[in-house]
């Protein structure tokens, strides 16, 4: 589509509409009650209503794109409605990035060790979306049902695997993935200057200070807590005893549910704070320019009675474009629930883990996905080289079944899987064994063999990891 939309500020913008096809078919100088909704990383939607005898209603027709100053959004829901003798239409329409939840299937389901960008590229890859601003670079696991996951889910995994927010850019088609900071805005938000209403809000109804915590197969954090407890405590605001239990099943590493409920319960263990105001947006006034805002940037808030004067992030708004004085805003993000803010460790393929043999700094820098295929013996041998082994259906531990091996004299059984690591200096062997009322005869071993080959084709001595004194 050709760039062609003449308001670039938001304030009394006027809709412009086009055909599928991106043809420019006119300026909806009659809309009424344009409210833009959004919320950050969650819900861009744009409404608003049309005399049913305007001259340019024969334009509104579902799928067709409206362009408001810089973004375009589609129209989907079109309602003929009635009041007296006023006859017009509602019109529904949803930002063009919606659409990414009905693109084709992905090709690529799984990352490991991949930076935001890198999986960016390939759930934007065969679409009309590519990646923009990309600030963080660590890297991070990323394991999705192949098949069932839409793009768009796929997309919104990010902020929670990397504590980062999404931009989508509907007028260049790119997602940005950025620093959750938003910019110093000009604008104050001042009681009888541009502040009518104000609603804040301090609540301590959710508060935690005792959570314990399980994992897959109903893991505890026993082994990851220095004191061996299965719950964590957090009194720094109030030394009453507030019990939460979560179970997430992401989880398979003791060391990544504690240490990631200890950040939890330092958000969850103090009381919430938000503000809901309605405003004007005065930048459209002469010599008020700087007093223009938008979502995520970060205002300042002052009213002396309700003894207010801090500044705050606009995290979720109703913007009325044609009536700016007439728009709600919400500072701050809503409570995080839990569950979201243990997001970032996604369940892995599982895998054996020792404790009494793996250190903390180890489990922490292990590979939640684990480049072993079919560890658990969910699927019998296959990946596996097989001599003498058996699968046991009953006990497993991270999943139903396990590896099994009966030992018989002077024979050698053994089970071997080579791997393809990625592009880190060291890994870690983790893994979890059975060997109690074990003996062996002269000569005999039980463990693990590791052999590391290079591409050049040199390798380094095999060392082998005993699992029996």
């Amino acid at each position: 589509m050709v760039k062609t939309q003449p308001y670039n500020r938001l304030a009394r913008a006027l809709p412009v509409v086009f055909d599928q096809e991106g043809k420019r078919l006119g300026v909806l100088e009659n809309a009424d009650e344009p409210i833009l909704e959004q919320e950050i990383g969650s819900i861009d939607i744009l409404t608003f209503e049309i005399p049913f005898n305007d001259s340019k209603a024969e334009y509104i027709e579902n799928e067709n794109i409206i362009e408001l100053a810089d973004s375009r959004y589609i129209i989907r829901r079109v309602t003929k409605k009635r009041a007296g003798n006023d006859l017009s239409m509602e019109v529904y329409c949803e930002a063009t990035w919606y659409d990414l939840q009905q693109a084709e299937p992905m090709k690529i389901w799984e990352w490991i060790n991949a930076t935001p960008e890198e999986i960016l590229q390939d759930m934007l890859a065969d679409t009309d979306w590519y990646t923009g601003v990309i600030e963080i670079t660590s890297t991070r696991n990323l394991s999705l049902e192949q098949g069932m996951v839409n793009r768009l889910k796929g997309v919104k995994e990010l902020p929670g695997l990397f504590d980062g927010e999404l931009l989508f850019n509907t007028n260049n088609n790119t997602v940005d993935f950025v620093e959750p900071v938003g910019i110093e805005s000009g604008a104050s938000l001042v009681y009888r200057k541009n502040m009518d209403e104000i609603e804040h809000e301090y609540s301590t109804e959710s508060i935690t200070t005792k959570l314990y915590l399980y994992g897959a197969e109903n893991m505890t954090i026993k082994d990851a807590h220095p004191d061996g407890l299965d719950y964590i405590e957090d009194y720094g605001f109030t030394n009453k005893t507030r019990v939460t239990i979560m179970k997430d099943e992401r989880f398979s590493n003791p060391y990544n549910l504690y240490d990631k409920g200890v950040n939890a319960l330092k958000a969850l263990s103090k009381p919430t704070g938000s503000y809901l105001i309605k405003m004007s947006d005065l930048s459209m006034m002469t010599g008020l320019s700087h007093e223009e805002f938008f979502l995520g940037n970060s205002v300042w808030v002052f009213d002396k009675e309700l003894e207010i004067n801090k500044r705050n992030r606009i995290m979720k708004w109703k913007y009325n474009v044609k009536r700016p004085w007439d728009t709600e805003v919400e500072l701050e993000s809503k409570r995080p629930t839990l569950s979201d803010l243990l997001s970032g460790i996604q369940k892995g393929s599982g895998f054996l883990q020792s404790e009494d043999s793996v250190s903390k700094d180890e489990m922490l820098n292990l590979n939640v996905f684990n480049y072993l295929l079919n560890s658990r013996a969910d699927d019998g041998f296959s990946y596996w080289q097989n001599t003498g082994w058996e699968i046991d259906p009953i006990n497993g531990y991270s999943g139903n079944s396990s590896f099994k091996a009966t030992a018989d004299p002077g024979t050698i059984k053994e089970l071997t899987q080579a791997i393809y690591p990625s592009h880190r200096d060291s890994y870690a062997i983790s893994f979890r064994a059975n060997t109690n009322n074990i003996g062996v005869g002269s000569g005999g071993r039980i463990g693990v063999q590791i052999k590391v080959k290079y591409k050049d084709g040199t390798e380094d001595e095999p060392v082998f990891v005993s699992l029996i004194n």
